[in-house]
């Protein structure tokens, strides 16, 4: 789920004339987030940064597939919110464009495909980029910080499920406001338990130190497993209730 949710394959070769428009239009809003960031004058937090980036890049790679849904599901979230409070924007959009084009790199023995991996990079920096400015706009009016990240990862949300739901909407004729509603369904537990660590973590007055990432990595981990073992069990019922349809309609068929 940038989520971290990114669209899988099939999804982006669909053959909607829309999809490329959608594409187009997400990586033109990256692309603009990235110059905004660049301009602005930056104080830089290099440690903090290369460690929430390698922690993004690893985690990105434990990801398991959406039931029902063309898109994966990766465990980068908390690192990237807590890229939105402790790092300046730039260096949030390449924490989050650095775990969502890792998430995007498929495994053996699919291919890698560019255009994928520019509408997943390009929703993860338009996401970044809104929620950074969401939390700093919440900070602007002396929200408590807590309560600015909840609104920023909100906005996060919001604006990776709309993308991700528009590409799957056009791609594949499915309703558009269904398949958002199944993805923000799916990805709401996990959204607020990422929004919950990483305040904990900020709240503690904990500093991106590598114990407190791996000690982020390990919560995280175990996360992946209960997603997987979930899913996992989700898949099975389905594919139990097919069997027994398909068995109750060759027994109809033989009478």
């Amino acid at each position: 789920m940038s989520m971290s949710t990114v669209a899988n394959n099939q999804v982006i070769k669909g053959s909607s004339r829309l999809a490329p428009i959608v594409v187009g239009l997400m990586a033109l809003g990256a692309v603009s987030a990235v110059i905004q960031s660049a301009a602005r004058t930056h104080e830089w937090h290099r440690w903090e940064f290369l460690g929430l980036a390698v922690a993004a890049a690893v985690s990105s790679r434990l990801k398991v597939k959406l039931p029902g849904l063309n898109g994966n599901m990766s465990v980068n979230l908390p690192f990237i919110f807590i890229a939105l409070r402790q790092l300046n924007s730039l260096e949030a959009l390449m924490v989050a464009g650095t775990a969502v084009f890792i998430q995007s790199i498929p495994k053996a023995p699919h291919k890698f495909v560019p255009v994928r991996a520019a509408f997943n990079l390009s929703t993860a920096l338009v996401a970044a980029g809104l929620a950074w400015h969401t939390f700093q706009f919440g900070s602007a009016l002396h929200f408590n910080p807590e309560v600015s990240l909840v609104i920023g990862c909100g906005m996060h949300l919001l604006a990776s499920t709309l993308a991700v739901a528009t590409i799957i909407s056009v791609s594949e004729g499915s309703p558009a406001l269904q398949t958002w509603s199944d993805l923000f369904h799916l990805s709401f537990p996990y959204y607020l338990a990422s929004t919950g660590l990483a305040s904990i973590v900020a709240g503690l007055g904990m500093h991106t130190s590598w114990p407190v990432l791996v000690g982020t990595m390990f919560v995280m981990f175990v996360t992946y497993r209960s997603y997987r073992m979930y899913f996992a069990a989700v898949r099975e019922s389905e594919s139990m209730a097919n069997a027994s349809v398909a068995s109750a309609r060759s027994a109809a068929a033989g009478q």
